[in-house]
């Protein structure tokens, strides 16, 4: 995800030093750099000019010290605590003392990396949705000794790269849009392991009933729109008998100890043998390209 949030800040016209361990990653990024700029021209997200001008704003380096004036460094390292950990000890001993931190992480609180960064006043979460170059949204979390001017610094920061952050005033596991994907997807998973629905029919229903209303309203909109004592009926009525599992799935531990992991090993809930992983991607990216066009025809964009 580095390469498209580091696209993001250079087609806003900022300098951007990309850091990696390993160079031969670094004509990889570039390649794929490109590829998404001309995805963005074909759907006229920018102009031929705008994306000409971004490749002289990545610079590429895998020297720490080349990293440790920038006014703000985003980690976006494996989801994985001690790695994290790691990274921020590393950079510790090169970092200016006004060089704001953030990790881009979906899950791990702050709290569990603040004192490796040796500056947790000036530390926060960048979180970008996949793909980072086509999302605007960025969860960006206060935690309990972050301060207010480095939060309101990076939220800045992120507007003025056209982006639309928000803000998350308390230090939680997979901070607000992966709680809701989570609520779903246990209550999904459920339903289909208790036989209720197929996994095919679930997903049309999720795809198809209400997810088109939500780039346009939203859950609590939604809700405001319905009509509040209907809301407030549903919760008395279909809340008692929600899913509460409080760990892991045992239909979704099966599926794992099995070594069907989805699409990347061609079973899941689904038989994905037959399908390319790259094309399924590729497809998937490009009606992503034709949802976000469209949006921002009819003016439902965020920013």
């Amino acid at each position: 995800m580095g390469h498209g949030i580091a696209q993001v800040f250079a087609l806003a016209g900022h300098q951007v030093s990309v850091l990696d361990a390993n160079p031969a990653a670094f004509d990889a990024a570039l390649t794929k750099v490109a590829r998404n700029l001309e995805l963005m021209i074909e759907y006229g997200l920018v102009t031929s000019e705008q994306a000409e001008a971004v490749p002289a704003h990545l610079h590429f380096t895998t020297d720490l010290a080349d990293v440790g004036r920038s006014a703000l460094i985003i980690e976006a390292v494996t989801e994985t605590v001690e790695i994290k950990r790691a990274v921020y000890a590393d950079l510790a001993p090169h970092l200016a003392p006004d060089t704001l931190l953030a990790s881009n992480t979906s899950s791990i609180p702050i709290r569990l990396m603040a004192d490796a960064t040796g500056r947790p006043d000036r530390f926060t979460t960048t979180h970008f949705f996949r793909p980072a170059y086509l999302c605007p949204m960025v969860e960006v979390t206060k935690g309990e000794l972050t301060s207010e001017a480095t939060v309101e610094t990076v939220l800045d920061l992120l507007r003025g790269a056209g982006l639309r952050p928000v803000r998350i005033n308390v230090d939680l596991p997979g901070q607000v849009a992966n709680r809701l994907r989570q609520a779903l997807f246990r209550e999904a998973l459920d339903l289909v392991d208790r036989g209720v629905i197929s996994a095919e029919d679930i997903d049309e229903l999720t795809a198809f009933s209400f997810s088109p209303r939500m780039p346009l309203m939203g859950v609590m909109r939604d809700r405001d729109l319905a009509g509040l004592e209907i809301a407030l009926n549903g919760t008395e009525s279909v809340w008692p008998d929600l899913c509460n599992a409080d760990s892991g799935h045992d239909a979704l531990r099966r599926l794992v100890e099995a070594g069907h992991f989805g699409l990347k090993t061609g079973r899941g809930f689904f038989d994905w043998s037959d399908v390319d992983f790259a094309a399924q991607w590729e497809t998937l990216e490009r009606q992503q390209l034709e949802i976000y066009a469209t949006l921002r025809k009819i003016g439902a964009w965020p920013v």
